[in-house]
């Protein structure tokens, strides 16, 4: 059977200060009327049926899933600590092989934009089949429109069949001349973070480049359904080195092959990503749920909260306003927002701003 697993458990912390530990950007209304992951949801709920959608999940965010979108306790997957995505979706797997040896996952991120439902439907569609048939594992790229710096990237090998080709190599997040240099010889895609696999595949492979995270989860798939449950994960989690499914698996099985989409992709990382969906005045200002008196000010995106917002004399900057921090920041830097999270994180007395 085919289930949807859908990761939910980041900070989304390059939209801070709109997105904080408690309520973070998969849980935020950032286009449109309804959250980022209820969209995920309503996206892949036309393939796979809504009782055979799982989210993992940080176990702080238990409670906003239930409300958000409807869900029980046996659709929401809890790890009770966060240790990339390696463990998230070995997690996820073990939990479907239990229920059915012949799972095959379609694993999502919760907070990623994408328009065109029709080839997005077709393009899982044709992604289930070459796991299934091929027992491959799937990822999707997006053809890149300009030399993106926040993306990993995925170097297309071989045609295996219609559509199909073989990972050559992934790259992470290259500088401005790689990432031109990679738009100029055509032949590399944006890394999605969109997968499709049959569970047992995973698992092999995760066996094969990750022994010992696959001996923590199959102590966990013994205790699967038992009192024990919940203990055994938090004991396994505490021993895990957290590594990414991209570098922990994807960048070194033979198994990897990539799906080129049609459909729009953004993962909406950053402010900036957000000035390809919003509407902007003439001076290319974008002003988002607030009042602003501007004055000379151009290229400038302003995101308020209760109070108003001014400014004069600006350009090509970010000001984003909210009931306890203020953060003013060039365009040019939006990718440090990161860095300056992990700063504040470190500090006792700013903690609580995170």
């Amino acid at each position: 059977m085919i289930y949807a697993v859908i990761m939910s458990g980041g900070l989304g912390s390059r939209f801070w200060p709109k997105s904080r530990k408690g309520l973070p950007k998969q849980f935020l209304k950032i286009i449109g009327q309804k959250t980022m992951i209820e969209n995920t949801v309503d996206r892949i709920s036309t393939i796979i049926p809504r009782e055979n959608i799982y989210v993992v999940t940080n176990q702080n965010y238990v409670g906003i899933i239930k409300k958000l979108l409807g869900f029980d306790n046996k659709n929401i997957f809890k790890e009770p600590l966060n240790k990339e995505t390696a463990s998230c979706i070995g997690l996820a797997a073990v939990k479907l092989l239990k229920k059915d040896f012949e799972a095959t996952m379609v694993v999502l991120p919760s907070d990623h934009l994408i328009i065109g439902q029709e080839e997005f439907e077709q393009t899982i569609k044709r992604a289930i089949d070459v796991a299934q048939d091929g027992d491959y594992l799937v990822t999707m790229g997006v053809a890149p429109t300009r030399p993106e710096i926040g993306y990993g990237y995925i170097e297309v090998g071989d045609k295996i069949q219609d559509n199909v080709f073989r990972v050559k190599r992934f790259i992470e997040k290259p500088n401005l001349d790689v990432a031109t240099s990679f738009i100029e010889k055509g032949n590399f895609l944006w890394n999605s973070g969109m997968f499709v696999w049959r569970a047992d595949r995973l698992l092999r492979e995760i066996k094969k480049y990750l022994p010992d995270l696959y001996k923590n989860l199959m102590r966990i798939y013994e205790y699967i359904g038992t009192e024990d449950e919940e203990k055994v994960i938090k004991e396994e989690y505490e021993k895990i080195d957290g590594i990414s499914i991209d570098f922990g698996v994807m960048q070194r099985t033979h198994r990897a092959v990539v799906i080129p989409t049609n459909f729009v992709w953004d993962d909406i990382g950053s402010f900036t990503s957000l000035e390809r969906f919003l509407s902007k005045d003439e001076n290319g200002n974008i002003i988002q749920n607030c009042e602003a008196a501007v004055m000379d000010v151009k290229n400038t995106t302003i995101m308020g909260d209760k109070r108003l917002v001014a400014a004069i004399g600006i350009k090509d900057m970010l000001i984003i306003d909210t009931d306890d921090v203020i953060l003013v920041c060039p365009k040019d830097r939006a990718q440090s927002i990161k860095d300056l999270v992990k700063k504040i994180s470190s500090s006792e007395e700013f903690e609580k701003f995170i």
